[in-house]
């Protein structure tokens, strides 16, 4: 059974969370959502802001490989990252890293004017194969898109152009979609890894539906 989940009573939950394969960072203290993320996708849990913010999701880039974060991040905060992730900081004006990189363990969208030193970090220390460009015409391709090593679901105004990058960038097949009863910015309401998905409360179930194929759990 889907799970659905709101956070502070919205169901952006996608801006609290930044989930890898085997780990999450959670952006706020609450036993009941670290439950949920350890049951629903069988990951290790941080609890940590990043940048002293609780929007972790939109703070950070992370995949198996380990997690990106800006020069504000607080020596704190890279302790408790460094628990499970491999920590890499880079100088930027995108410091909403999450925001504007989507990825998997195979490649990278990355919005296109970030900065060149940016797209040599994703790829160098992520390990991933990286281009610029859109998803659904948005340039924060981070928040317009979910893509797991198996599959994903990007937003539902994606040219043919953009689906065949993401397929052939990041190496598995995608599906258009929306979350939260209508909401095009899918990475906003939607965390997802090979094992499980969570999705914002407002979900409706044709949109799980499409979900779980996009996902490849049907």
């Amino acid at each position: 059974m889907a799970k659905l989940l709101s956070i502070n009573g919205i169901p952006l939950i996608g801006l609290y969370i930044r989930v890898t394969e085997s780990a999450a960072v959670l952006g706020l203290r609450d036993k009941k959502i670290e439950s949920i993320l350890k049951d629903e996708l069988d990951v290790e849990v941080i609890q940590t802001t990043i940048a002293g913010s609780e929007l972790v999701g939109a703070m950070a880039a992370a995949n198996s490989n380990g997690i990106l974060v800006s020069q504000y991040v607080r020596k704190k905060e890279i302790e408790r990252l460094s628990r499970v992730f491999e920590v890499e900081i880079v100088e930027t004006n995108m410091t909403c890293l999450g925001n504007n990189v989507c990825l998997n363990d195979y490649g990278a969208i990355v919005h296109p004017e970030i900065e060149k030193k940016v797209v040599e970090k994703v790829s160098e220390f992520l390990d991933v194969k990286v281009s610029t460009g859109t998803i659904g015409g948005i340039k924060t391709v981070g928040m317009s898109a979910v893509v797991t090593n198996k599959g994903g679901l990007i937003n539902p105004n994606s040219k043919e152009w953009e689906i065949k990058k993401i397929n052939k960038i990041l190496g598995v097949e995608v599906e258009t979609g929306t979350v939260n009863f209508g909401s095009d910015m899918v990475g906003t309401g939607l965390v997802a890894n090979t094992k499980g998905y969570i999705a914002g409360r407002d979900t409706t179930g044709f949109e799980l539906g499409v979900i779980e194929e996009a996902l490849g759990f049907i």
